[in-house]
């Protein structure tokens, strides 16, 4: 099967895409071609009106060569997640239907913007179910999509992931910090690999530093996450996270959430607060003792939990749906 993926340049776009066609490949031989594609809002109008009214051949040539690229390795189908390469991915498909009558399977992970039904196949997050009608074309999982791992774990090795200021969570430094400090204080034996994200606020970064002089097992870095997510007996995610929490979800060990006020109910806090009430995750608890204090608890996950697998199953529906016959 010939792939053409598209990519918008978005870590955690691009990372449930990879891991998607990694699953993929388990099963089908796979040819990928890959095209790295920016855009600002005045070539999403453009692309609009070409797509709506066929006028393919004022496309820049960037285009035409993508296309003949295409052509040349007989693409079967074009993948991709995020709003922004979802009106270039209908681009190719119109384009092929009618200068080649060439009918291409559009693949979007993540819920597509516009034109639900012009695609082949949609695989979208349960908590974006509102945002579409119930379709044939779609293929549902929770969460995010992540690799699945079932290697043994290092007791030694801890994660603590952290997202930043985000619409959905109060980002409070302070309250953030006392956290870590207690979590590098319960355990002392373990080696912790501390993660930030671009979305991190400099001054958490900066605190979390001196932490350094205190903690002499803190390691602070931004490589070999998924490395070392795999190999962590214990992860504490921020709750903005969403797609580092099922990164942690997919793979052995115990898994936790920080304590965080959300700023309204949204499909994300609803998501998050589900995964605690039914104990497939645990959680940092703050349990008032009396005015102006506090104590901190740990919650576990249930113990017997099992390790989500949603881009496994995901993969096996996306097969049937596409009618792929080129199995290994």
């Amino acid at each position: 099967m010939n792939i053409l993926w598209i990519k918008d340049g978005k870590q955690g776009h691009e990372k449930q895409v990879k891991v998607l066609i990694d699953e993929l490949s388990k099963s089908v031989d796979i040819n990928l071609i890959e095209e790295n594609y920016k855009i600002n809002n005045l070539s999403r109008l453009k692309n609009y009106y070409h797509y709506l009214t066929n006028n393919f051949f004022n496309k820049a040539v960037e285009f035409i060569k993508l296309m003949n690229k295409c052509n040349q390795n007989n693409i079967d189908c074009v993948i991709g997640a995020g709003s922004s390469v979802h009106m270039r991915m209908l681009l190719i498909k119109s384009y092929f239907k009618n200068k080649h009558q060439k009918d291409i399977s559009l693949v979007s992970v993540l819920v597509p913007s516009l034109f639900h039904k012009n695609f082949s196949v949609i695989c979208a997050p349960l908590h974006d179910d509102k945002k579409l009608t119930n379709n044939e074309n779609i293929i549902y999982f929770e969460g995010s999509l992540a690799k699945v791992s079932i290697k043994d774990i290092d007791e030694n090795i801890g994660l603590i992931a952290l997202g930043g200021l985000n619409k959905h969570y109060d980002f409070d430094e302070e309250d953030l910090l006392k956290q870590i400090q207690y979590i590098l204080t319960l355990y002392p034996q373990k080696k912790w690999f501390l993660f930030i994200s671009r979305r991190t606020p400099s001054y958490i970064t900066e605190e979390i530093s001196k932490l350094k002089n205190e903690f002499s097992n803190l390691i602070i870095t931004d490589k070999d996450f998924d490395e070392v997510i795999e190999k962590a007996s214990i992860k504490f995610i921020t709750q903005d996270s969403v797609n580092m929490v099922y990164e942690a979800l997919s793979t052995k060990g115990k898994t936790y959430l920080f304590n965080m006020n959300y700023k309204k109910e949204n499909k994300i806090s609803r998501q998050m607060n589900l995964l605690i009430t039914n104990k497939q995750i645990g959680y940092i608890e703050k349990i008032n003792i009396a005015e102006g204090l506090e104590k901190i608890k740990i919650q576990s996950q249930n113990p017997y939990h099992e390790v989500f697998s949603e881009v496994e199953k995901v993969a096996y529906q996306l097969i049937k749906k596409l009618n792929l016959n080129s199995a290994k």
